[in-house]
């Protein structure tokens, strides 16, 4: 009995701290919720209506910075008939419902590794979703399609949101399906390449705090950890591990210099994409 305690008590107090801290970022949407981030995408429709520069001078930390493809500035302004708050508050419960079906695979084969990393990365979607951000619906997207022969064709639009998923390619590459990795690299750079159309000498490249990334401690200590994870993902993939879509996954944490805790949501697609793979599979 003693033995079977030791053995359940440290993943029930880890689902505990999970779900409990789930439990309090739901809460907190009724404390402060703030869809400030939705309007980065709003303005930016709007200037796009109205002649103005897309991406014009602003503080990289400010919620308003705007560093998308223009199609996605383009998809926002019919909601800018409905009035700004009501926009952006619509558009932030839509991200939480994205938030759920990003997770819900994991949910319909629970185990407790997969309920846990659902109560996880849950958290970080439904907190970036209460200030509005995309990051949801970029993971749901990418959750839906994994098995679809479309799939790196989504990772190309999704890559045109969120630059980071194009690193899946990299998995593609290493194993040389040149296919699949040259869809979603050139998926990608056609959605990116209306960019040149535009102004592009304000765009915001200064990743300001770094936020969560290690280039908020050291750009060295940065450096050193991004090309870690890029070697780790390309020695993977060589060898045909079925765990490089998951080294693919932490690149896309550790190697931009800004980040924040919903960047590892990308760990739920790498483990749809893993188990979809037999073991020790080679290429």
């Amino acid at each position: 009995m003693a033995a079977h305690l030791v053995r359940i008590l440290p993943r029930t107090l880890a689902m505990a701290v999970l779900l409990g801290y789930l439990g309090y970022t739901a809460a907190s949407w009724l404390l402060v919720w703030n869809p400030a981030d939705g309007g980065a995408y709003y303005d930016a429709a709007d200037r796009l209506t109205h002649g103005l520069p897309l991406y014009p001078a602003v503080n990289p930390e400010a919620h308003e910075a705007y560093r998308y493809a223009p199609w996605f500035a383009a998809a926002w302004i019919p909601l800018t008939a409905l009035p700004r708050d009501v926009a952006l508050h619509l558009w932030s419960l839509a991200m939480l419902g994205c938030s759920v079906a990003a997770v819900w695979p994991l949910l319909r084969r629970p185990t407790w590794a997969r309920v846990a990393l659902a109560a996880l990365v849950g958290q970080t979607l439904a907190e970036t979703a209460m200030f509005g951000n995309a990051h949801p619906l970029v993971v749901a997207l990418l959750v839906w399609t994994v098995g679809r022969r479309s799939f790196p064709a989504w990772v190309g639009v999704a890559a045109s949101i969120k630059l980071v998923p194009v690193a899946f390619a990299l998995v593609w590459a290493g194993r040389r399906r040149w296919l699949p990795a040259g869809t979603a690299v050139g998926t990608t750079a056609l959605l990116l390449a209306p960019m040149l159309f535009f102004d592009l000498r304000n765009y915001v490249t200064d990743p300001g705090s770094g936020l969560l990334s290690l280039y908020s401690v050291s750009p060295v200590l940065w450096v050193v950890g991004a090309a870690a994870a890029l070697v780790a993902a390309v020695w993977l993939a060589i060898r045909g591990s079925r765990y490089a879509w998951v080294a693919a996954a932490s690149l896309m944490f550790l190697g931009p210099p800004r980040v924040v805790l919903s960047y590892l949501a990308f760990l739920v697609v790498a483990a749809e994409l893993a188990r979809r793979e037999p073991a020790g599979r080679r290429p």
